[in-house]
């Protein structure tokens, strides 16, 4: 189904994506000649974009897999590294001499491009830019000049800096011109790679690849998603790819969808921990652009992901998607790395309306006090609120995936992410922000959803008719932390700094002295009025706490949380009733 549904995609975007047998690869250098072989210039294909340099990409035959002592005698077709084309040897410096092991295996690769276009110019003779190369490459007056251009030194500093040829006058590389596309499309796979059965994917009877493609972008080298290379796995009589028969134009399709879903800028992917996910739709999809701003945020421009949010978040209320495109099936893969493959972490399947519902109800769960100022938080935010110093590599490994699954089904979400956060409360003495009682807003009520269903939800703002009395002891605190600042101006540390913890896990411990403090607190403040208003607020929480109890188990810590963060967004709301303070 996975494998189906991507080679639908490819077919779906065919126009925009590489034809058989081609691959989109960064080539930072374009040797310029005549229909002659007369070099003329060496356009550099790199921009700047924030002081990085970004090489352009272009659509280049697929890279053949070299490896081992005779890799030389491997080369691409009408474009690959320098030494292949000039018999530039690779320096460790610029003004490094090479060594005659580096010499040889040059001279080596450039004899292996320059036969691989005499078979060109043989099978296709009628194509003036294979022609041109191939005279360009018997050349060594033409290939001395590419070596004198202004360029050539800057071209060589990064090792196996690739290049390929245009025909001056030509929008297109000589590789793209449509004889070269028919005559890679038609190349035969070795026999030893090939053998005849049926297609899992298309069904059909066809020949079967024993290699499959390699993806790029989730291991940090390309890699297989479907490979065997140890005999214990091979199954009647069948070995490599055969276990899993596939024909070589869907291996391509289904790879070539994947690593266009993970290009680099992809909209349609988000990477969270190890796993790389990418989402797609049947069809063109308002969904497809935009789903992928609810886990990740854009760290260059954190203001475009919270828009994306709100224009999705208010799309689906007005039932943009369901209306329109409801039933159209929409899919998330997530891939993560292993030590020689790809693995598949993560598929789900659906229609847009059932993602959507999904994602709105995701979207009721983390509403709370603080969301006009903060915007919806995307996942990626949350979690990292979990980690020490905000950082994704200290996010537990094993959260991201667990709460990616309980959004998209709707499902409880993981003790773990609710430990984790109020963890994280604790280590930084009882900072409850905007994200994290978000987080824990969202864990309580979806648990309670599911084991409690009559249990009354956790609301947006302050609800003080919520009696469970975790929620009660968090808005004591807070009251208390409140007086003690009115009380002493200016202070450096207050109660929420030293006892945060002990108040939110053991209340019986801390809760005597706290209330002993705060009536030599209340003492001590100045105005009447403030007096008044803050016994009355105590005793109204007081009446709903029947005793301080000895312990607090997950749940109450969270609503301990919720509780602190209410009480303490209601100090600074404008209150409207007549004659409450401001």
């Amino acid at each position: 189904m996975i494998l189906q549904a991507l080679c639908e995609y490819y077919h779906r975007k065919k126009d925009e994506l590489p034809a058989f047998g081609f691959e989109e690869k960064g080539i930072p250098y374009t040797i310029v000649i005549d229909s002659n072989g007369r070099f003329i210039n060496l356009e550099h294909n790199i921009t700047i974009e924030d002081k990085k340099k970004i090489v352009k990409v272009a659509r280049v035959p697929k890279t053949k897999g070299r490896s081992g002592g005779k890799s030389y005698e491997t080369a691409n077709i009408l474009w690959d590294h320098y030494g292949y084309i000039t018999t530039q040897p690779k320096l460790a410096k610029p003004d490094a001499e090479p060594t005659e092991k580096d010499i040889l295996t040059a001279k080596r690769q450039y004899e292996s491009f320059k036969s691989l276009v005499e078979i060109l110019s043989h099978d296709i003779p009628n194509d003036s830019g294979v022609k041109a190369v191939s005279l360009f490459l018997n050349s060594l007056e033409e290939i001395e000049n590419l070596k004198n251009h202004d360029d050539w030194q800057e071209c060589i500093k990064k090792n196996g800096t690739n290049l390929a040829f245009k025909l001056a006058g030509k929008s297109y590389l000589v590789c793209q011109s449509p004889q070269v596309i028919e005559w890679v499309k038609n190349q035969p796979i070795p026999a030893s790679d090939v053998k005849h059965g049926i297609c899992l994917i298309t069904g059909e009877q066809t020949s079967i690849t024993r290699l499959h493609d390699n993806i790029s972008g989730v291991a940090q080298k390309p890699a297989p998603l479907a490979s065997i290379n140890d005999k214990a796995y091979n199954s009647y009589g069948k070995d490599k790819g055969f276990n899993f028969p596939v024909s070589r134009e869907s291996s391509f399709y289904y790879t070539t969808a994947i690593n266009h879903l993970l290009r680099k800028n992809s909209a349609t992917k988000f990477r969270i921990g190890a796993t790389s996910y990418m989402c797609w739709s049947e069809k063109e999809n308002v969904l497809e652009s935009t789903f992928t701003s609810i886990f990740t945020d854009n760290p260059d421009n954190p203001e475009k992901g919270t828009r994306e949010i709100k224009a999705l978040f208010n799309s689906i209320h007005n039932g943009a998607y369901i209306d329109s495109d409801g039933q159209t099936q929409f899919y998330v893969l997530g891939l993560t790395p292993n030590s020689a493959r790809v693995v598949v972490s993560y598929w789900k399947k659906g229609t847009v309306k059932e993602f959507a519902e999904n994602i709105a109800k995701w979207f009721d769960d983390l509403l709370i006090v603080g969301q006009d100022h903060y915007g919806y938080p995307s996942l990626k935010k949350l979690l990292r609120h979990t980690a020490l110093q905000f950082k994704d590599d200290n996010v537990p490994p094993n959260l991201a995936p667990s709460v990616v699954r309980a959004i998209l089904t709707n499902t409880m979400l993981p003790d773990t992410f609710l430990q984790a956060t109020l963890r994280r409360i604790k280590a930084e003495l009882g900072k409850v922000d905007y994200y994290r009682a978000c987080t824990i807003k969202a864990c309580i009520n979806r648990k309670n959803q599911i084991q409690k269903p009559n249990q009354r939800k956790l609301t947006m703002s302050l609800n003080k008719e919520e009696k469970r009395i975790g929620y009660s002891l968090g808005r004591l605190f807070a009251v208390l932390e409140k007086l003690q600042q009115d009380s002493h101006p200016g202070i450096n540390a207050t109660i929420g700094d030293r006892y945060y913890s002990s108040a939110s896990c053991t209340p019986k411990s801390v809760f005597g002295t706290l209330m002993r403090l705060s009536k030599h607190h209340l003492k001590k403040l100045k105005e009447q009025s403030w007096k008044i208003n803050t016994e009355k607020r105590i005793g109204e929480i007081f009446s709903q706490i029947p005793e301080f109890p000895s312990h607090l188990n997950l749940e109450n810590q969270g609503l301990f949380a919720i509780g602190y963060y209410h009480q303490k967004q209601d100090f600074y709301t404008k209150k409207t009733k007549e004659g409450e303070e401001k």
